[in-house]
């Protein structure tokens, strides 16, 4: 169960008492990756958190993180949660999950951080499970809020479709999925990124490391939408990112945004418990993500 004590700063609670102020900030050298060029790694925490806020997230959400690498996220949600609120992040990074709970889960305990040990290209290539197999470790119904912020740029389709599933399953009546993927549409001409154009390696599917099977993939928009339809997922809002507008390798290429609710949760419109959730979200938007990705993989 997420709870915990909760302090007070001018007129706003915090969660962990005194333990939040001496959290120590995540450790970057923990993790094979790389934040951005010119300061982006604070872009990318400010535009997460920004998508996190216009799409629902309240002191009292539980959240859950799909990739939460060393823990910007967590960090910085850690003076935004209540008591009643939580957050739980997933990694395939042994490394970082254990710094992450030692150091986070131990002092907030609203907390909690879990080891996916699945196969990946580029970040644990000696996995025991394939990503289509990988089941959370969560019951169902358990967030409000689910994000996954640059990490199918390195799953296949098979393996994107089932983390999906899980999103789906796992989301409360009324919940949102926050997805991001590099998505091709119609009429991208020679679509690439920084110095790398992507290729085609099959239908719908592209990559700009062709030599390194799973590295820095993207998908047809119309693939995309298909792969969350048969999870049980609505795409209830769209965000289109910047990187269709900047071929410069020393600009931010934020990725497209996929808003995403469960479809097991629709019921009549007078009673649908999402209705504050579907006034909230536009329809279809077309505004600017600017979730900063990884720029030179």
């Amino acid at each position: 169960m997420f709870y915990t004590a909760c302090l007070t700063r001018g007129g706003l609670n915090f969660p962990g008492g005194d333990m939040i102020q001496d959290l120590p900030i995540p450790q970057e050298h923990l993790h094979n990756f790389r934040p951005g060029v010119g300061g982006s790694g604070l872009v990318r925490q400010q535009n997460q958190l920004s998508m996190l806020e216009r799409y629902g997230l309240r002191p009292s959400s539980r959240v859950l993180e799909i990739g939460c690498g060393v823990g910007w996220l967590a960090y910085n949600l850690a003076y935004r949660l209540t008591e009643e609120g939580g957050y739980a992040g997933l990694d395939v990074s042994e490394v970082v999950v254990d710094w992450l709970n030692d150091n986070y889960a131990s002092r907030l305990a609203n907390y909690r951080f879990d080891l996916l040990d699945v196969k990946n290209a580029r970040y644990r290539p000696s996995g025991s499970h394939k990503p289509e197999h990988v089941r959370f470790p969560h019951e169902d119904d358990q967030f409000d809020i689910a994000c996954a912020f640059n990490v199918f740029v390195y799953i296949t389709a098979q393996g994107i479709t089932n983390y999906l599933h899980e999103v789906a399953r796992v989301l409360r009546p009324g919940g949102v999925g926050l997805m991001t993927f590099k998505a091709i549409f119609d009429g991208d001409l020679g679509p690439r990124e920084g110095t790398r154009e992507y290729v085609p390696v099959r239908k719908g599917v592209y990559t700009r490391r062709p030599e390194h099977d799973g590295w820095a993939m993207a998908y047809d928009d119309a693939l995309i939408r298909s792969m969350i339809d048969r999870a049980g997922l609505d795409t209830c809002a769209f965000e289109i990112g910047e990187w269709h507008r900047s071929p410069s390798a020393t600009l931010p290429h934020g990725p497209d945004l996929y808003v995403v609710t469960p479809k097991r949760h629709r019921r009549s419109p007078g009673r649908d418990p999402r209705r504050r959730i579907w006034q909230r979200l536009a329809p279809l938007r077309t505004t600017s993500s600017t979730d900063v990705a990884d720029v030179n993989d």
